[in-house]
C-alpha cells in the first residue's frame, strides 16, 4: 500500500469513527432535549388539568386513559404527600392503532378544594424514537456520502499533488546509476520538508558517487600496480630457471618460486573481481543464454578434462535465457565447472543439466560435504590444492546475487551446485 493511501486510510478511520461516535452521542443530546421539552409541556399540561378540575363540582375516577391524556384515582393522604412528580418513559395502548406506542408518563398528586387527594397521572403524545433514529441515520449516511466523496477528490487531486515531490525523488533514485553520470536534476519544491530530503538525497549521492569512483581508480590502479610487476617477476624466473649452469635442485626452488607468484597473481586478480561485483561495476545487461556458454566452457575446459582423465557430460532438457551481464554469466559458469573439475578425482565424472528455469554441475569427488557456514566462506578451501585461492564460490555467490540469482548446494555422494532465478 502507498504511503499516501496508508495515510488517507487511517484518518479516514479516525475520521468516520469521530462522526460515528458523534453521531451517537448527538441522538443521546437530541433525545434528551426533547423528552426536557416534553417533561415541561407535562408540567404545563398538568398545571391546566388541575386548574380545569377545580371549576368541576365533582371529580370522578378514572382509573384509564380512554380518550383523555389523564387519569385520575383518589388517594389517602398518607400516599399522596409521598407522591413526587415523576417522569418516565412508558408504553400506552391505543384502541385506535390497535398498538402500543412510546411515550412520556408523569405522575403527580393535588388536592380537591372540598380537601380530598387525588394522584393524577398524565402522558404525552406519542415519541417516535423509531423515525428519529431513521432520520439521524439517513443524514448520517448522506454525509458519510458526502465526506467519502470529499476525501476521494482531496486524495485525487490535493494530495496526490502534494506528495509529487516525494514520488519525483523515488523515481530518481530508481533511475540512478554509479556508473552513470545523472544529469537529471531533482525536482525543486517549496514544502520545506521535500526540500531538505531533496539536499540530502543529492548530498548522499554525489558522496557515493565520489566514493564510488575512487574506489574504482583504486582497483584499476591496484591492478596494473600488482599484476605488471608479478608477470615480470615470473617472466625473469622463468629466463633464470632456463640457464644452463643452474643445478636441478635450484631449477626446483625457482619453479615454487613462480608456482607462489602464479598463486599470488590469481589472487590478487579474485579479489580485484570480487570487489568489482560487489562494487556493482558489471552494470550493463543482456538477455544471456545459458547452452551457448555452457557449450563454450565445456570447449575450453576440453583438454583439461581429458588431461585429467575426467569425463565431462551435458544434459540439456531446455533453453534458459535470463538478463544479467554477460561477463558475468560466463565468469560464473567457467568458475562452477572449473572448480567440479579441480575438486575431482582421476577418472571422474562432472554432469552439467539445463532446464529452462536453472543450470545445475555435479560432480564426483573424494572430499566429504561441505558445512553450510563454510560453503561460501572467502578463503575457505574445499581441498588441499595449492594452486586454489579459496575464492571461486564466494564470487559465485556475488555474481548471484548482484544478478537476482540464487545458488543452491546439495550432496548426495556427488557435489552439486544449482543456479536459478529467485522465487
Amino acid at each position: 500500500m502507498k504511503l499516501i493511501n496508508h495515510t488517507l486510510w487511517i484518518l479516514s478511520v479516525i475520521l468516520f469513527t469521530t462522526v460515528g461516535l458523534w453521531a451517537f452521542w448527538f441522538y443521546l443530546q437530541l433525545l434528551g432535549q426533547v423528552k426536557t421539552t416534553t417533561d415541561e409541556g407535562l408540567t404545563n399540561h398538568k398545571m391546566a388539568i388541575i386548574d380545569k378540575l377545580k371549576d368541576e363540582a365533582e371529580i370522578y375516577n378514572q382509573d384509564s386513559f380512554q380518550d383523555k391524556s389523564y387519569s385520575i384515582r383518589k388517594v389517602s393522604e398518607s400516599y399522596a404527600l409521598q407522591i413526587l412528580d415523576t417522569y418516565k418513559d412508558t408504553l400506552i395502548f391505543s384502541s385506535l392503532k390497535g398498538s402500543t406506542y412510546e411515550a412520556r408518563l408523569l405522575t403527580t398528586a393535588f388536592v380537591s378544594p372540598s380537601g380530598h387527594f387525588y394522584e393524577m397521572k398524565v402522558i404525552s403524545h406519542e415519541i417516535d424514537k423509531e423515525n428519529l433514529i431513521t432520520k439521524i441515520v439517513s443524514s448520517l449516511a448522506y454525509l458519510f456520502l458526502f465526506l467519502t466523496i470529499s476525501i476521494f477528490l482531496v486524495n485525487r487531486f490535493v494530495l496526490k499533488n502534494t506528495w509529487k515531490p516525494f514520488y519525483e525523488i523515488l523515481n530518481y533514485l530508481n533511475d540512478f546509476r554509479l556508473d552513470k553520470s545523472n544529469e537529471r536534476a531533482l525536482v525543486r519544491t517549496k514544502i520545506r520538508e521535500f526540500s531538505l530530503l531533496n539536499a540530502s538525497v543529492h548530498n548522499l549521492l554525489n558522496k557515493n558517487v565520489e566514493i564510488f569512483k575512487s574506489q574504482k581508480e583504486f582497483i584499476e590502479n591496484a591492478s596494473h600496480e600488482f599484476q605488471t610487476p608479478l608477470a615480470i617477476g615470473i617472466n625473469k624466473l622463468e629466463l633464470l630457471a632456463e640457464d644452463p649452469g643452474l643445478t636441478a635442485g635450484r631449477r626446483e626452488k625457482i619453479g615454487q618460486i613462480i608456482q607462489s607468484f602464479q598463486r599470488l597473481s590469481g589472487l590478487n586478480k579474485s579479489l580485484l573481481l570480487l570487489s568489482k561485483i560487489e562494487n556493482k561495476q558489471f552494470m550493463e545487461t543482456e538477455l544471456v543464454n545459458f547452452d551457448t556458454i555452457i557449450n563454450s566452457c565445456i570447449e575450453d575446459f576440453a583438454d583439461f578434462s581429458e588431461f585429467k582423465g575426467i569425463k565431462i557430460s551435458y544434459r540439456k532438457e531446455g533453453d534458459w535465457s535470463y538478463s544479467m551481464n554477460k561477463s558475468l554469466a560466463e565468469i560464473m559458469v567457467f568458475n562452477l565447472l572449473k572448480n567440479a573439475i579441480v575438486h575431482n578425482h582421476p577418472q571422474g565424472e562432472v554432469l552439467v543439466s539445463l532446464s529452462s528455469s536453472f543450470f545445475s554441475i555435479e560432480n564426483t569427488s573424494n572430499s566429504p560435504e561441505i558445512a553450510e557456514g563454510k560453503l561460501f566462506k572467502r578463503f575457505e578451501k574445499g581441498s588441499e590444492s595449492s594452486q586454489s585461492t579459496g575464492l571461486g564460490l564466494s564470487i559465485i555467490k556475488a555474481i548471484a546475487d548482484v544478478s537476482g540469482l540464487k545458488i543452491l548446494y546439495s550432496y548426495e555422494g556427488r557435489h552439486a551446485f544449482k543456479i536459478a532465478e529467485l522465487g
